[in-house]
């Protein structure tokens, strides 16, 4: 995919476009200010009237709010009719105390090149109609005038497609820094999670290697020495207990070396582990645009959010089924989670706010506002509790997404094949 296809066409507007074209839209809105300014003065000198005054202040504001609040109605502004035709209309107007003077090409020209600026050159020469009809009869003095309005006329075309050029330019540019932003974010996260594997691997990991050892042989010598039955049992639970923490660490040494890039078989990986585990059944759904949504970077957080909500469920709600989702909704990734246990309580109902929650509650919403997204718990209708977390959808190329509906359960058989859709599914029947 190229830029062109990542941009989409001139008159899109996103919040990278916005911010993008922020300083060139200030910059010639500030221009049509000036000429404005020019226009009132002469409009006052020349004893022009009341008529002049007002047509002046009567286009000022369509200049000087977006020089003032492009930044947060930036989109407002491109994406409405009813203001875009209020600008054609009032520049044609604010044209008339300049008839004859040059200030009114100039005028004509920012208004044109601010068009092509965020409209794109089909909309904006449509746009630019009327100021090059108006410039074609605006001068007096036979050829020289035509010649005059003329002149003004091609200007006006020619700054319609140099704003034009200028908005897909700039726009690349903000693409690419996106990109160079985010490949370097990666990069320093890569380094980051190798830097912790590296550490739990030479402190952790090896403490528990040995210590399981150490346990292992303790419960042996118990044994032979003839401890106790219950002694010689809990010391043997306590060495089951040690290797599994030793497991669990070398999984997480894996995961944090590992980059995922298969929502949906992680996803299902991660249910069929705890479902295992726990004996409790899960379903997990993952919607094929979530996977090609998510990219490296989500996918990371969403396993990690999952993981923590999974283990809530196991410690607190007393379920008997979970149900796991993930989907695109507006143009974010929603992770759902729903069970049917004991309820979140009065504590976490609702949005998480600061404070709010257990420490496994509170790390899910950190990380979820670290993307920049939000978590949410709410009670089940018929018992239990409902988690979202949303987190805003990676932008990044991909092939064809995969996604499927994954059924777990405890001693669970796995099979994949192709859906009715030609989609990548995985099932998995409870034995």
């Amino acid at each position: 995919m190229d830029f062109s296809e990542r941009l989409g066409p001139p008159h899109a507007m996103d919040a990278l476009t916005q911010r993008a074209i922020g300083p060139a839209v200030r910059l010639l809105c500030q221009v049509r200010l000036a000429v404005l300014a020019f226009a009132l003065v002469l409009a006052l000198l020349d004893g022009a009237g009341w008529l002049g005054v007002f047509l002046v202040v009567l286009a000022a504001p369509f200049s000087f709010v977006p020089a003032l609040n492009w930044d947060t109605r930036g989109r407002v502004y491109a994406r409405n009719g009813i203001l875009l035709a209020g600008d054609t209309a009032v520049a044609v107007v604010a044209l008339l105390p300049l008839a004859g003077s040059p200030l009114m090409a100039v005028y004509a020209a920012a208004t044109a090149a601010l068009w092509g600026l965020f409209a794109g050159l089909r909309l904006g020469l449509v746009m630019a109609t009327p100021l090059c009809l108006y410039q074609l009869t605006g001068y007096e003095g036979g050829w020289r005038g035509i010649v005059t309005g003329a002149a003004g006329a091609a200007l006006t075309v020619i700054m319609t497609w140099t704003g034009t050029q200028l908005g897909r330019r700039l726009r690349r540019q903000a693409v690419q820094s996106a990109e160079l932003a985010a490949a370097r974010a990666d990069q320093a996260a890569l380094a980051e999670r190798l830097s912790l594997a590296r550490d739990l691997h030479d402190t952790v990991a090896g403490d528990l290697a040995g210590l399981s050892l150490a346990v292992r042989g303790l419960a042996d010598r118990l044994d032979r020495e003839g401890a106790a039955p219950g002694t010689v049992a809990t010391a043997r639970e306590l060495g089951d207990a040690v290797r599994t923490a030793h497991e669990h660490t070398r999984r997480a040494l894996g995961e944090l070396r590992d980059d995922p890039d298969d929502l949906a078989a992680l996803v299902a990986e991660t249910a069929r582990r705890w479902s295992d585990r726990t004996g409790t059944p899960a379903e997990a759904t993952v919607d094929p645009e979530a996977a090609a949504a998510a990219g490296p970077g989500r996918t990371r957080h969403v396993r990690a959010v999952l993981t923590e909500l999974l283990e809530n469920v196991r410690k607190h709600a007393g379920a008997t089924r979970v149900g796991i989702e993930v989907a695109v909704v507006d143009d974010a990734v929603r992770l759902r989670v729903t069970d049917d246990g004991v309820g979140p309580g009065p504590a976490l109902s609702g949005r998480a706010g600061p404070g709010r929650g257990r420490y496994g509650t509170r790390g899910v919403r950190e990380r979820a506002e670290l993307c920049g997204g939000d978590a949410t718990w709410e009670p089940r209708s018929g018992g239990g509790t409902v988690v979202t977390v949303t987190l805003p959808a990676e932008p990044h190329d991909s092939g064809a997404p995969r996604g499927g509906t994954t059924a777990v359960g405890p001693r669970g058989r796995t099979r994949a094949g192709r859906g009715r859709d030609d989609r990548y599914v995985t099932t998995a029947e409870v034995a």
